[in-house]
């Protein structure tokens, strides 16, 4: 529902009266694991628009400038979009396709479009494919590098993405610890630490033993909760430091 609605929490009536504002004028939901070939199809509903554009004299759908100044290799994936057959696309994004040739439309009829992924896309196992499918769709149009449209990944909890800006990240470069001892004057450990997914199977297979959780909540946030909660039952210590109790 939070992705149809949202209940704005500074506004007393909303929240007395349980009202809310719709956010949005489609929602779709393909299969899981199909968001990939959601985004391959409306690519190639693009390129049969640019060829009919072409064919009629009509103007571009893809923006050529863009294209030919920032990008390479645009043929050979067009080439891939090319290969990838409609039925398969219907088959793996699991919505028909009528569906997919809207979103097509809704995207190719926007002057400036943002488009944002989740934790979802981010922690799956073919987060990258499915991102760099995402950055093609938007090179397309000329859909980076300008005002009011990009890309815009999301965290799993607030201010995570702040976390990440102030250095806190599980492989910190070099000259990033070099200047925290610096203005500090303490050692740094130089180890590398696991990401999310890492952490969690480190956990299971008993290499780390004590979890220490700031704020959210681990286990709903992942992409596996159920494994997740195994792999905390696992430790020998958890610690959440939070405002309020998870489960």
């Amino acid at each position: 529902r939070g992705l149809e609605r949202f209940q704005h929490p500074q506004h007393p009536l909303e929240m007395l009266s349980n009202g809310s504002e719709p956010t949005n004028t489609a929602y779709f939901r393909p299969a899981l694991g199909g968001d990939m070939a959601l985004l391959r199809g409306m690519a190639k509903f693009l390129l049969q628009w640019e060829r009919e554009a072409q064919a009629n004299n009509a103007p571009a759908v893809f923006d050529h400038a863009f294209l030919n100044e920032h990008t390479d290799g645009v043929l050979d994936y067009l080439a891939v979009v090319d290969d990838t057959s409609w039925e398969f696309i219907v088959e793996q994004s699991g919505l028909p396709l009528a569906d997919i040739e809207r979103s097509a439309r809704m995207y190719a009829k926007g002057k400036n479009v943002i488009m944002c992924w989740a934790m979802g896309i981010t922690q799956h196992r073919h987060s990258v494919p499915t991102i760099q499918e995402v950055a093609n769709l938007m090179l397309l149009r000329g859909n980076i590098g300008r005002p009011g449209a990009g890309l815009c990944p999301v965290r799993g909890h607030s201010n995570v993405q702040g976390d990440r800006t102030m250095g806190i990240n599980e492989r910190p470069p070099a000259f990033f610890l070099d200047a925290l001892e610096k203005r500090f004057q303490f050692k740094v450990p130089r180890d590398n630490g696991h990401n999310v997914v890492e952490a969690i199977h480190a956990m299971l297979e008993g290499r780390s033993k004590v979890f220490i959780g700031l704020g959210g909540n681990f286990a709903q946030a992942t992409p596996d909760s159920p494994r997740t909660f195994e792999a905390l039952r696992n430790c020998d210590l958890t610690v959440q430091i939070s405002t309020k109790l998870n489960r």
